[in-house]
């Protein structure tokens, strides 16, 4: 019961995704910055957002029950089935003259992803703190 509370009425889930799809960025940023002069190399980022987007959307028009395992998913996914997804963008615009890493864009991209990061482990931190007061009974200012 006190599972079923945590994953599914509270924002747990979500802020679970974040951390993942955050720290997932960050290791997608420093292999891009560690490969900054290899020949050929094909940057790697990770999106995310615009497929929980579609999740977290209540009103997503048609959706589909799946029977077998060979069934398409008709609708949008629940929010514990949106996985961060690494890919190779098809730029061809070479930054460094060897590859299309752009150390400038890479170093942004690490920041945002470590404010990120920082910003879901306070709002989880925070959760557990208001659980913690609520089993104990106490109020929360």
């Amino acid at each position: 019961m006190l599972n079923k509370f945590l994953f599914e009425q509270t924002n747990l889930p979500l802020l679970y995704k974040s951390l993942d799809t955050y720290s997932l960025r960050q290791k997608a940023s420093a292999h891009n910055i560690a490969n900054i002069n290899t020949h050929g190399y094909r940057r790697m980022e990770v999106k995310f957002e615009d497929e929980l987007r579609k999740a977290l959307k209540i009103d997503s028009g048609l959706t589909g029950k799946i029977t077998d395992p060979g069934h398409f998913k008709i609708g949008a996914d629940r929010v514990k089935d949106v996985e961060p997804v690494p890919y190779m963008p098809r730029d061809q615009e070479l930054h460094s003259g060897v590859n299309n890493v752009d150390i400038d864009e890479e170093m942004v991209r690490l920041a945002k992803a470590q404010l990120a990061f920082d910003f879901a482990a306070r709002m989880t931190n925070r959760t557990f703190r208001g659980l913690r007061s609520s089993i104990r009974g106490e109020v929360s200012s």
